[in-house]
């Protein structure tokens, strides 16, 4: 049974990155999600800033999620605006894990020049339970095109992570993202809220 969900992340990471953690989690047809995440960014170039994004997730059938996020905030992040659609092809049911792909295309503010940002987030996730806790790890690659001053750019981002849910309702998650091509490292974790 898919599970709507709301985080509520802390992000610590370089420049412009895909996040994953809020996407291999669906919203049930119908229904949708809310959420607030506060960043701190840390730049080689640019110092670190301290920054929060407002998301929305809308449930539209068993396979598709639309996602918009809003954020601003210091220092190499600014602010950003941006949209997903989230694609499941094969769901978490039984042994099988879950498959899905994210398209994302966002805009991000930096102190110099504004980057246009499309990605593509494949993920695989798999979920456990122990007594009353659910574990949901995930891994993906995210890999894209970030567009700034005429100019492009290959993103590519290694991230692992996980979804604790204690209830129907809350849940922790955590995630390692691992700059691999024009995006840096990353650690965040947050809190959701399902509706």
């Amino acid at each position: 049974m898919r599970k709507i969900t709301f985080w509520i992340g802390l992000c610590f990471g370089l420049s412009a990155n895909a996040g994953v953690f809020d996407i291999p989690r669906f919203v049930d047809p119908d229904q949708f999600a809310i959420g607030v995440e506060p960043v701190l960014t840390l730049a080689r170039e640019e110092g670190a800033g301290l920054g929060v994004n407002a998301k929305y997730t809308q449930g539209y059938n068993d396979w598709l999620n639309f996602q918009g996020i809003i954020g601003t905030g210091g220092g190499p992040q600014q602010f950003r605006i941006g949209a997903s659609a989230i694609f499941d092809f094969f769901p978490d049911i039984g042994k099988q894990p879950g498959i899905g792909l994210a398209t994302q295309a966002r805009y991000v503010k930096r102190p110099i020049a504004g980057q246009t940002e499309f990605v593509a987030v494949p993920y695989i996730h798999k979920n456990f339970y122990s007594g009353n806790t659910e574990f949901d790890p995930f891994v993906s690659f995210p890999v894209g095109l970030g567009l700034s001053d005429g100019e492009a750019q290959t993103l590519m981002t290694f991230v692992m992570g996980s979804l604790f849910r204690l209830s129907d309702r809350f849940a922790f998650v955590s995630e390692l993202g691992i700059g691999v091509k024009n995006t840096d490292s990353y650690f965040s974790g947050g809190v959701t809220f399902s509706h």
